[in-house]
């Protein structure tokens, strides 16, 4: 069997408390307004890690496993990706097969930062989160990863109170069993 070296990015996210000042330092450092992605990720059961098709709402999507700590602060997350042009009959096929989690409705504004993905998300039934996705380049280390994030992280005013640990997913199902 060929092993492969699965791509990975250096994850931050953070509680957003002041949505217009994020958004505008954020596009200030990526000197663009970001792009606007509504998304709909479904995750299913699986053994090991997070399996979720995203679907982008426009007969596009994307079926992704991932695996990273559930710790908060910058986290090493691999991941590999496989694109879809019918997410609703993937949906359905894998919802068969091993069972749905949970789904995740957002709005995403996508803003460029050097080699960081700076996500604005307003999440349907937790509200607005930041998620900082610096892609790693083959040469680097996790640690030179993470350092790029606490800078960027320290640039748009993140403070270490308001990062939370998991994905959106965890969030609202924790959320239920609060509740």
């Amino acid at each position: 069997m060929l092993s492969r070296v699965m791509p990975s990015n250096v994850e931050i996210k953070a509680k957003v408390s002041d949505l217009p000042h994020f958004s505008e330092m954020a596009a200030q450092l990526s000197q663009s307004e970001g792009t606007i992605i509504r998304q709909r990720d479904t995750f299913f059961n699986c053994s090991q890690g997070r399996l979720k098709l995203r679907d982008f709402m426009n007969g596009s999507g994307q079926l992704i496993f991932y695996e990273r700590p559930d710790t908060d602060g910058p986290k090493l997350s691999r991941y590999s990706i496989s694109p879809t042009n019918d997410p609703q009959s993937l949906r359905t096929v894998l919802s068969d097969a091993l069972g749905i989690k949970g789904e995740v409705r957002k709005e995403r504004r996508l803003f460029l930062v050097g080699q960081t993905r700076v996500h604005l998300d307003t999440v349907e039934g937790l509200g607005n989160y930041m998620e900082l996705e610096v892609v790693m380049r083959p040469e680097q280390t996790v640690e030179e990863g993470q350092q790029v994030a606490e800078d960027l992280m320290e640039q748009l005013g993140v403070s270490k109170e308001s990062l939370v640990t998991g994905a959106y997913m965890d969030l609202l199902l924790k959320g239920q069993e609060d509740a």
